[in-house]
């Protein structure tokens, strides 16, 4: 279709809208399909793949209406792609989008031990302390989403990863404190905790329950983030999920309805369970790539 209004079509996308707009014409009107092409008077004429069509063939006004009026937001759509950046743009999201469908999912597949209670918490926290093979913790924190502006609900989960095989969910919102023996794991300087952003959460879980974490901060937390940019010499905001479809080329359960679900209700589901596992897995795994990447430069 052309016109002095109107973007011209590439051929390849004229020739498939007026294949489109043959099948629907022929449907409403009962014509069958004999190879030709409909051909419309005026500005909106279609030049067809074979103009041997008889004029007894030609739509009535209606039907002309109609097909003008699908030419129309046909040609709207086109236009709202202002520029090649643009639409170069939408094609690579469009592209992204369709390949993350055959990402595997990263998933915990370990023993994961829920704790909702301070003295089952605090004993935990002391055999973790006590027989931790490496250095390093997978951290991570859940709290309910809140739509008031400037207010967070209070911490309500906080879940480690001590190995590819272990994780540990303790439910501080059933507990209301954080209990000594997890405040004491945390404060360890010989055991990094390690995760996306980690820096922002643990002055969020300052704010929220009676524990200091600037000693934390300066001694034993790294941001996988700025530790990913030393390691890769990049510049990113990385995330979460970012990191691992860069690191594993596979993709992380994000559902938001998930994510905003209600993490202070006790019990959490199963399916919060595995989630909130996952997520301090995942930053324990990260840790451990980006750490074997770096002594191999």
């Amino acid at each position: 279709m052309t016109s002095k209004k109107r973007r011209q079509l590439p051929g390849w996308l004229a020739v498939c809208k007026v294949q489109k707009l043959d099948e629907d014409q022929d449907k409403s009107s009962g014509v069958v399909d004999d190879g030709g092409a409909l051909s419309l008077s005026g500005e909106n004429s279609c030049h067809s793949r074979n103009q041997d069509r008889s004029s007894s063939q030609k739509p009535s006004n209606s039907a002309t209406d109609n097909l003008e009026t699908k030419l129309r937001k046909f040609d709207n759509k086109v236009i709202k792609c202002n520029s090649k950046e643009e639409r170069q743009s939408q094609a690579a999201a469009e592209f992204q989008k369709r390949m993350d469908d055959f990402l595997p999912e990263m998933l915990f597949r370990g023993t994961l031990t829920y704790s909702c209670h301070k003295n089952d918490c605090n004993a935990l926290c002391e055999d973790i302390e006590s027989n931790l093979e490496g250095d390093f913790l997978g951290f991570d924190m859940e709290w309910p989403v809140t739509y008031r502006p400037g207010q967070q609900d209070p911490t309500a989960v906080v879940q480690i990863c001590t190995g590819t095989k272990q994780c540990y969910i303790f439910h501080l919102s059933s507990m209301g404190c954080i209990p000594p023996q997890l405040n004491k794991l945390l404060k360890n300087n010989n055991i990094k905790k390690v995760g996306v952003g980690i820096e922002s959460d643990l002055w969020k879980l300052e704010r929220d329950y009676d524990i200091q974490v600037k000693t934390i901060v300066n001694n034993s937390m790294v941001d996988l983030g700025q530790f990913a940019n030393k390691v890769l010499k990049a510049s990113e905001n990385w995330s979460l999920d970012g990191l691992v479809r860069h690191l594993f080329k596979k993709k992380i359960n994000k559902n938001p309805e998930v994510r905003k679900s209600n993490w202070s209700q006790y019990p959490l589901s199963e399916t919060q369970k595995m989630y909130a596992a996952t997520d301090a897995y995942v930053s324990y795994e990260i840790y451990q790539r980006l750490l074997n990447l770096d002594k191999n430069e």
